[in-house]
């Protein structure tokens, strides 16, 4: 009998407790010093003309309540939050902004106001209203053509599933924002049943939940109200009438039908449905390994893939959903492959530096053969998801070795990584995503999900230490911002059967192990914090777009503390309009030479929801954070103490926008600072760790100003030391920080064993 070995806990990781001093902030403004005054005059001349334009044109577009969609493009200097030409398109002259697109917004404007505007654009004194005139470079009517973003019509076409009843698209309604408008658009797509839609079957029509006793009574009552919800369509119409936005899969009998559908202005955005489908797995025996005897205690992953049929395995599976693809058509090989991994990937390459964490294993029978000729759709998918999470909520952790084989769009994130992360959100779980692997030219969905660790692969070198990328991995980063893949891990590995297998989808096989028990090491542990350890573990300096951020290091796991180093973890609750600060004593062995010198890493990942939106394109995130460990030296201009960043990101005040964007990825919801620091001259005996919240594009959420946001959830890590294991610094903030810190590791794991070590 296979049991895990035990290891001695000396240095726990801590849990600081101390609250933050918030100080209130004054945000930034439009004023005068804003407008840009050499490009004024021309911005005039330019936007008064564009709208004449516009009025004599009007009458060709599509209206909703004498409403039509205006694409407002700014200057590449001008993307800032505080830019938004909010001011300019308002309401009382009867505009409004709708929703980011591309380098700036989409406007609904009443039709009989284009010729005002044209008169205003020339004339207006105001200053905000100059700034917004200065600052927007062009002015145009949305067309058909711009819903298939940077594809042709034909392209989408083309790529798209047949049904009998027709090409299968995903479709995102435009999210007007007047009432009589939103009214009118349901009308005009509710008449494209005539001809140019038909909807797809109810939701998860196809899942049998029977009479099975195995099946909980919460799996079988969302599969029942899913396929009890009705027609597509119609679902879509009540969703966009009670949100504005909504979107759907609908099927289209005829290229000409798909202009027909385009024509009507009701449509934002469309793509093609999209596979889903597993890797090619190998073939070969089963293992002869014995599995633990305490398998029932040990952490469960959920296994979204192809099912499981290895009788050697069975024995690991702590439940089974009903399946969503028939045993036939699923990619079961692909699952038993993964499922051996997760379970005891660590006795299959027992050559590589693995941490040994059994797991057990949910099965998620939802991946097809690729074969199979089975179209999964993307909502039935997500309905299937949300029933089989809310009915095994011991499950934390949930491994997705699968891809759609697109590549992501770096300027949106996917339908299927959006709705993964928005299921993640609602049952507090962590998925573990792989990045996907070629053909293709970078990440695919739904790798792009917020809420997860993406994982891609990397190789090993002759000791079976992590070494450099790997060929058939793809590589990131995502979009919107997003630092994609989290994390690297081994992808040249033995799985199911003895046979070498290559690819990211067992990188992440290997990866959601150490997640799962991390989940059950740490108190109140919630899928941000075990996210923010696993990377703050991980063994890179700085984001690389083949490896993550790294490899978490089997010499210590994501709970422990490394020798010489302290860990600190935390949580909070932050809102904008304050600047959030945390005092920590310097412990000694950091400033023995009078100079700071050591090492220091910061873990920061900021729950965006509800501040999310994927009508918003490149503007997927409407928050963002800042922080930073800093040091006093030296005093400000009102003779204050004067912080520096010892831990920090670059000073996005300095640079613009689209810098701040493409450098620093300013609107990642993940920041991870790690340096080494020699020499550092410093004041006084306290470093303090500092953050802030920052927002944008009230609109899209009804709010009016800053104070309405609801407070943002955000975790902290922070690991300072020498990397020298003589010097002490884990007791010493400890001790300084006293009744301010606890251990953050579930007691029972506290228990110093040296037997067999």
């Amino acid at each position: 009998m296979a049991n895990t070995p035990r290891r001695p806990l000396l240095n726990p990781v801590l849990r600081f407790t101390k609250d933050p001093q918030p100080e209130g902030v004054s945000g930034g403004g439009k004023n005068a010093a804003s407008i840009m005054t050499d490009r004024l005059p021309t911005q005039r001349r330019a936007l008064s003309r564009q709208f004449r334009d516009l009025a004599a044109r009007a009458e060709q577009q599509p209206r909703f309540d004498g409403c039509v969609v205006l694409y407002a493009a700014m200057f590449d200097d001008s993307l800032a939050p505080s830019y938004t030409p909010k001011d300019l398109f308002q309401a009382t002259r009867s505009a409004r902004l709708i929703a980011p697109y591309r380098s700036g917004y989409l406007v609904e404007i009443a039709a009989d106001q284009l010729s005002q505007y044209a008169n205003l654009v020339e004339t207006s004194g105001a200053i905000k209203d100059q700034v917004d005139i200065s600052r927007i470079e062009a002015v145009r009517f949305f067309e058909g053509a711009d819903a298939g973003r940077a594809a042709s019509l034909d392209a989408i076409w083309d790529a798209a599933p047949e049904t009998d009843a027709g090409k299968a698209f995903v479709i995102w309604l435009m999210p007007l924002r007047g009432r009589d408008a939103a009214e009118h658009l349901i009308q005009r797509f509710a008449a494209l049943r005539d001809g140019a839609i038909v909807p797809p079957p109810p939701l998860l029509t196809g899942v049998d939940v029977g009479a099975d006793t195995d099946v909980p009574a919460a799996m079988r009552r969302a599969v029942r109200a899913a396929a009890a919800s009705g027609d597509r369509i119609g679902l879509a119409m009540r969703t966009y009438r009670q949100h504005r936005r909504a979107r759907t899969t609908v099927l289209v009998p005829s290229r000409s039908a798909l202009d027909q559908l385009i024509a009507s202005g009701t449509v934002f955005r469309i793509e093609p449905v999209q596979p889903i489908n597993s890797t090619s797995p190998g073939e070969g025996r089963e293992p002869d390994r014995p599995l633990p005897g305490d398998l029932t205690t040990l952490p469960i992953v959920g296994v979204v893939d192809g099912g499981l049929t290895a009788a050697s395995y069975l024995p690991a599976e702590a439940w089974r959903a009903p399946p969503l693809i028939a045993d036939g058509a699923a990619d079961a090989p692909h699952g038993n492959q993964v499922t051996s991994l997760v379970v005891q990937g660590h006795d299959w390459n027992n050559n590589l530096t693995l941490p040994p964490l059994y797991c057990q294993v949910g099965t998620v029978q939802a991946v097809p053969k690729r074969d199979a000729r089975v179209i999964v759709d993307t909502q039935d998918f997500v309905a299937y998801l949300d029933g089989a999470m809310g009915a095994n909520p011991e499950t934390r952790v949930w491994n997705f070795s699968l891809n759609q084989p697109e590549s992501c769009d770096l300027e949106a994130v996917s339908p299927l990584g959006h709705d993964i992360a928005m299921l993640a959100r609602k049952h507090r779980v962590l998925p573990i995503i792989s990045i996907g692997n070629k053909p293709g030219t970078r990440l695919q969905p739904p790798g792009d999900c917020e809420a997860a660790i993406t994982v891609g692969g990397r190789v090993h070198d002759d000791n079976g230490d992590p070494g450099g990328e790997c060929p058939v991995s793809l590589t990131g980063p995502g979009p919107s911002s997003m630092l994609k893949p989290d994390l690297s891990h081994f992808s040249h590995v033995r799985a199911l059967g003895g046979v070498l297998t290559r690819g990211s989808s067992f990188a992440t096989s290997l990866t959601s192990p150490l997640a799962a028990h991390t989940m059950e090491r740490v108190r109140e542990a919630s899928p941000d914090l075990v996210k923010a350890l696993l990377l703050h573990n991980s063994d890179g300096m700085n984001f690389d777009p083949a490896l993550g951020f790294g490899t978490p290091t089997a010499a210590s796991l994501p709970w422990e503390c490394r020798p010489g180093f302290v860990t600190l973890q935390w949580r909070a609750s932050l809102r904008p309009n304050a600047a959030y600060y945390w005092e920590l004593p310097i412990p000694e062995s950091l400033k023995r030479t009078g100079k700071l010198k050591g090492i220091g890493a910061l873990t920061a990942i900021l729950n965006p929801h509800p501040m999310v939106t994927d009508y918003a394109g490149p503007n997927y995130f409407s928050v963002r954070l800042e922080t930073a460990l800093q040091y006093q030296r030296g005093r400000n201009i009102n003779n204050t103490s004067k912080f520096n960043n010892l831990l920090g990101s670059l000073d996005t005040g300095k640079v613009t926008e689209q810098e701040a964007r493409s450098l620093d990825h300013k609107w990642s919801p993940v920041r991870h600072h790690k340096k080494a620091f020699h020499r550092v001259s410093f004041e006084g005996d306290s470093l303090r760790a500092y953050a802030r919240i920052y927002a944008r594009d009230l609109y899209l959420y009804g709010y009016t100003g800053s104070d309405e946001i609801p407070q943002t959830e955000t975790v902290f890590v922070l690991s300072l030391g020498t990397g020298d294991e003589n010097d002490d610094v884990y007791n010493e903030l400890r001790d300084q920080l006293g009744a301010f810190v606890e251990t953050a590791v579930v007691e029972a794991d506290i228990d110093v064993d040296n037997e067999g070590f």
